[in-house]
């Protein structure tokens, strides 16, 4: 794998006595599976050591290219599929929902993501099948004689489901990268922004409510494997590896989708 800050040249700055030095790395790419669509992303790293109190500050600013996420979004989408109508989940009405997203794009705005879908709620009733008993005749061994016994066997009920509707959709989620702590990051998505279309609404709020956990559940699941900050982290040397999450954010530059990272680690001036 290659080594996102050669340790070699790390090296050198951090036992240089100059009071300061920067160093510029990359761009570097690394291809992540998304859905089953390749994804590149390309990291560039700014590294600065300062020299503070006998010991050597290391600040490292890292930004990730998200553009080619952004280029293959609609086929992302295409892969994640439609979910299948719950019904253990159905509301008050015996309904269920199951959701499908049809198109898709990534838009930076401010120090967000806005990912703005399009999709379809199907609606699904759930009717449940009535137990049934019925007599069948089994063969039991009494004494040295085999004869046939009735016995009752039941067929436990069953949910029978019919689609009552669709109903389309489009709407807007707003994404943000955040600290999960110290040492990590991690996507927060806010509530999507769903606003329903058509003449006839047949969607419940009980069920839009579930709709939009599942677009939530899908969206992060694909970012998450496109923005991998493990193995971000682990293409490190080991001199940062430990080092702090100081701040992140997603931000545009020229139109591409960035996700700015800035770490934060202390090492003393002669390590080896």
């Amino acid at each position: 794998m290659k080594v996102f800050f050669g340790t070699a040249l790390l090296l050198t700055v951090l036992a240089s006595e100059a009071p300061a030095q920067q160093l510029a790395v990359g761009p570097i790419t690394m291809t992540n599976h998304v859905n089953g669509v390749p994804i590149t992303v390309s990291a560039t790293s700014w590294i600065t050591v300062v020299s503070v109190d006998g010991e050597r500050a290391v600040d490292a600013r890292i930004f990730v290219d998200l553009v080619d996420l952004q280029r293959k979004f609609p086929a992302v989408i295409d892969r994640l599929g439609g979910s299948a109508a719950d019904c253990a989940k159905r509301d008050a009405d015996s309904r269920s929902s199951a959701v499908s997203l049809i198109s898709g794009s990534l838009l930076p705005i401010n120090d967000q993501l806005i990912m703005s879908v399009r999709g379809q709620v199907d609606l699904w009733s759930c009717r449940a099948r009535p137990a049934k008993s019925s007599i069948v005749w089994k063969k039991q061994k009494i004494g040295f004689l085999n004869v046939k016994l009735p016995q009752r066997h039941t067929v436990k009920a069953t949910m029978k489901k019919t689609k009552d509707g669709t109903q389309p959709f489009r709407g807007n989620l707003p994404i943000q990268l955040v600290q999960r702590d110290s040492a990590n990051i991690a996507l927060k998505i806010s509530e999507p922004e769903i606003k329903l279309e058509g003449q006839d609404i047949v969607v419940s709020h009980a069920n839009l409510d579930n709709a939009k956990l599942d677009i939530n559940q899908k969206v992060y699941a694909a970012l998450q494997s496109a923005i991998n900050f493990v193995k971000l982290k682990a293409m490190l040397p080991k001199e940062l590896q430990k080092s702090t999450v100081v701040s992140t954010r997603f931000r545009s530059q020229g139109g591409h989708a960035i996700a700015e990272i800035n770490l934060a680690a202390t090492s003393a001036p002669n390590m080896q």
